[in-house]
């Protein structure tokens, strides 16, 4: 069995910049309005619950919401990107570009 060892200078580490300044991309990727819908639809659920809820329980649901609905954003993205490089009202999103 042979092993490859890669020297630590070699690896492409991402800087704190270059991470700050990709992070607003990624959050657009997510469709944050579309994404606080879907939390605000789940929390008016949660809300009109007959028995009262936990707050761990319901921190958590409301969470794994907002992770779902913010993937579902990023990979409708990600799977039309070839379609909005076409669109002039949709050109500008980060994939597109080459921003992410």
């Amino acid at each position: 069995m042979k092993t490859t060892a890669i020297p630590l200078l070699h690896l492409r580490l991402a800087s704190r910049s270059g991470l700050a300044t990709r992070l607003p991309h990624f959050l657009t990727l997510m469709k944050p309005r579309v994404m606080m819908l879907a939390v605000f639809t789940a929390l008016v659920g949660l809300a009109s619950a007959p028995r009262g809820l936990d707050a761990l329980r319901t921190f958590v649901a409301v969470l794994a919401i907002t992770a779902g609905a913010g993937a579902a954003g990023v990979l409708n993205m990600w799977y039309d990107a070839d379609i909005d490089a076409l669109m002039t009202r949709t050109a500008m999103r980060p994939i597109p570009r080459g921003k992410v």
